[in-house]
């Protein structure tokens, strides 16, 4: 039995820099009167570090589509879809029959970052690497793209990761027709200037890609897909933080046969000419891992972040 295996690993650093930004200190104040009659302040600073990192990378001009999180709570399916399912809300965005994403008739050229950083690309074929429930808002960047996004003509899907000053979570199960199952969690909480977040999936179905010849239940064609990200954060002082984030994907999928096929060329295995096409047993796998350090450091008049990002993929074809 052959197979194919293809490998990818990347490991690069980036620094994004954006001088002499007037970025205003969002401090929340609270009018909670102490005994002493005076008014004391409340200064949140991760907001206010949140809002900052947010224009570490400008648009300058480009189309900005935004989709926070309650818009990808109330698609549908709620964030038991796809990430390509979220993008597919956004003018421009079409999907071709392998689930792959094109933005403005472009085939590839699509960036994806995470908190402003960039995630590699990886191999990936028929599965996703992000799940929406990870995100508390997606922005799809198009237009006439600024050098600072590189040689990428088609645009830019920029994910802000969910945090976990919301202290608590969620245990769900989403299913329906032809198999479809997807249990999930997700847990996020925060100590002091400590905060992190967790989500976990699996999606299990009958339908994995697309049916080759009409059927509503193709042959041969379950996959499994599993999906893990966590996100932590560490405030350093009231100017400062430290972040970072991991997460992998592992799917699975069978490749639907054609049924009634037989081969007509003398070919011969093992003494065996005639076989059914409904009896191949094709699969795929494919597997990729990433993780984000990221150091940021704002001022009300300067904000930088210097990251180092790693993603490793794999995939597998057993025909």
């Amino acid at each position: 039995m052959a197979s194919f295996i293809s490998r990818r690993a990347l490991l690069s650093a980036s620094v994004s820099l954006i001088s002499l930004i007037a970025a205003p200190a969002f401090a929340a104040d609270a009018a909670t009167p102490p005994s002493s009659g005076q008014v004391s302040e409340i200064v949140v600073t991760a907001q206010r570090l949140d809002a900052a990192r947010s224009e570490v990378e400008p648009a300058l001009g480009a189309t900005t589509y935004s989709m926070p999180e309650a818009f990808i709570n109330n698609l549908p399916s709620g964030a038991n879809v796809q990430l390509n399912q979220v993008i597919l809300q956004a003018p421009g965005a079409a999907q071709d029959s392998f689930g792959q994403l094109h933005i403005r008739g472009d085939h590839g050229n699509i960036q994806y970052r995470l908190n402003n950083v960039i995630l590699p690309e990886g191999l990936s074929v028929f599965g996703q690497t992000l799940s929406p429930r990870l995100a508390s808002n997606i922005e799809l960047i198009t237009g006439a793209l600024p050098a600072q996004y590189g040689l990428r003509t088609a645009g830019i899907v920029n994910i802000t990761a969910k945090s976990g000053f919301k202290n608590g979570g969620e245990v769900s199960i989403y299913g329906g027709s032809h198999g479809l199952v997807t249990p999930s969690v997700e847990y996020g909480g925060s100590s002091g200037g400590t905060s992190g977040f967790f989500s976990g999936s699996y999606t299990g179905t009958d339908v994995g890609i697309e049916s080759v010849d009409g059927r509503g239940t193709p042959l041969h064609d379950h996959s499994d897909q599993y999906q893990a990200f966590g996100y932590l954060d560490h405030i350093l002082d009231a100017q400062s933080r430290v972040s970072f984030i991991a997460g992998t994907s592992q799917s699975s999928f069978q490749i639907p046969n054609v049924s009634g096929l037989h081969p007509d060329a003398g070919f011969s295995v093992n003494g065996v000419t005639d076989i059914a096409s409904e009896a191949l047993n094709q699969r795929q796998r494919e597997g990729t891992s990433y993780a984000i350090a990221a150091y940021q450091y704002s001022t009300e008049k300067f904000t930088g972040q210097a990251s180092v990002f790693t993603r490793y993929s794999e995939l597998r074809y057993t025909p």
